[in-house]
């Protein structure tokens, strides 16, 4: 076990990638194994904050006071069984994707930070660019070792459902509160997943941090693809773009059917075109798609269907962009998650904590949230950058306000999570609740909701030391 007092090897650990500022802590812990973990937690009363890469926009792993446990050294991998692998949560996305690289499988889950660590994404239940058809990283956990705060240590497996009680080592049990709080039919990445019959295991992913610690995790693969048929479509008209995702959506996985569905508005075209000097000057959105070709014997025929549906559209395919190989491909995700890197360099060059939406709502309710974001967009002088998951509804703006305008922007702020809320979506999507959106969670579950989660978190963590100030 390494621990660190010293003042200059604690403020690394109080820095991630939203820019928020004011943590502090007595001591950084780093554990050699799961099992020293549970030893030292047995004997510890201070507040816990968990420490993962440092690439969450929401200071989840900045704490207020007490201790930062740091499983850095928790980075083992390993191939478990066909289609699966064992990893500690230390090891990043990119370590993950190249350990699988020589094999026939992949990771579908593929957010935007590379370098993220396993344990922070299933802490937020991160997702990315392929979630509208591949999912989020819940659906790919078959299984972890997990600690809690008082260290008693359990291995959860899939099949087990709340219904049944939570067995420890030491015999101990914890049984599932009596609520009636259930989480929105969307995509969500807002407070504990809770739907009747879950297992267990899907409660503590995306918990943010605040009800176990994930010191051994299982990931279920998928069959890595031959290809992928991949494009970037430029359009001159904002509406011209938005009417198209409907009719993708329609196709119902016959003949189109994309794991990508990427938007960027003309803000962000003209942050990228000082790195990609070929996208059209007329251009006011994009849209890239990308669809997996399971056997390159079907590359051909995936291609011409994408392009009679867009020529029927009337799309401009002369100012398109379609990959051409593996180095077009990587290209156009360079292209996508060059966006955000872009926004954080520009956040942190001028000091300036991310004022960033992740909301989502049902499918129903896609062209009335385009329109609406646009119209509020436009009444307001603010600069902003809108990306994101078109096909999963959910959209990335950026709001970058002087420092005169800060007002302004909370308000638009507001106003949007107001009018989300109402349609039966979510505050958070994909990055999670963390300190900075703990306001936005309260409206959006309620004064019933929120008693119905502290409940849960009573249950696993009755002083609340776990993860202390995260979400609730």
């Amino acid at each position: 076990m390494i621990r660190k007092t010293q003042p200059e090897f604690i403020v690394p650990y109080l820095r991630d990638a939203s820019n928020f500022s004011g943590g502090n802590a007595e001591e950084v812990v780093i554990p050699e194994t799961s099992d020293e973990l549970a030893d030292f937690l047995k004997n510890e009363t201070r507040p816990v904050t968990i420490a993962g890469a440092g690439t969450g926009l929401t200071a989840s792993r900045i704490p207020s006071g007490g201790i930062i446990v740091s499983l850095e050294r928790l980075n083992s991998i390993a191939k478990e069984g066909e289609g699966r692998v064992r990893v500690g949560p230390a090891v990043s996305l990119n370590e993950l994707q190249g350990f699988l690289a020589p094999t026939g499988w992949f990771y579908p889950p593929n957010p935007t930070e590379a370098l993220a660590s396993l344990g922070g994404t299933l802490a937020t239940n991160a997702s990315g660019s392929r979630s509208y058809k591949y999912g989020v990283t819940r659906d790919y956990v078959e299984e972890v070792e997990l600690i809690l705060v008082d260290g008693r240590k359990i291995f959860l497996k899939r099949g087990l459902k709340i219904t049944e009680p939570l067995r420890f080592e030491d015999g101990s049990k914890i049984i599932f509160p009596d609520i009636s709080y259930q989480s929105p039919d969307c995509k969500n990445a807002a407070g504990y997943f809770v739907h009747p019959g879950m297992d267990w295991l899907d409660l503590f992913i995306g918990s943010d941090g605040t009800l176990g610690i994930f010191t051994d995790i299982v990931l279920r693969l998928a069959p890595r693809p031959d290809d992928f048929v991949s494009g970037i479509l430029f359009f001159e008209e904002e509406r011209s773009c938005w009417q198209l995702i409907p009719k993708i959506k329609s196709f119902d996985r016959y003949k189109i059917d994309p794991c990508s569905l990427e938007y960027f508005d003309h803000n962000a075209l003209e942050r990228l075109k000082a790195k990609y000097k070929a996208i059209p000057t007329h251009s006011k959105v994009a849209l890239f798609f990308e669809q997996d070709v399971l056997k390159r014997e079907y590359y051909d025929l995936i291609l011409e269907n994408w392009y009679e549906f867009l020529s029927e559209e009337n799309i401009m395919l002369d100012d398109s962009w379609f990959a051409q190989g593996p180095k077009d491909v990587q290209m156009f995700h360079d292209f996508r998650h060059d966006v955000p890197a872009i926004i954080n360099e520009e956040n942190s060059r001028a000091d300036r904590v991310k004022l960033g939406t992740d909301m989502a709502v049902p499918d129903k309710y896609f062209m009335s949230m385009m329109q609406f974001y646009r119209k509020t967009l436009k009444a307001n002088d603010l600069d902003y950058v809108m990306f994101g998951h078109l096909g999963d509804n959910h959209l990335h703006i950026n709001l970058l306000p002087e420092e005169s305008q800060r007002d302004v922007a909370q308000k638009v702020y507001d106003q949007m999570v107001d009018q989300i809320l109402e349609w039966g979506g979510t505050v958070s999507a994909e990055h999670g609740i963390g300190k900075l959106k703990k306001k936005y969670f309260a409206k959006m579950v309620g004064p019933s909701g929120l008693e119905d989660l502290n409940k849960i978190k009573y249950c696993l963590d009755p002083e609340n030391r776990l993860g202390a100030g995260n979400m609730l």
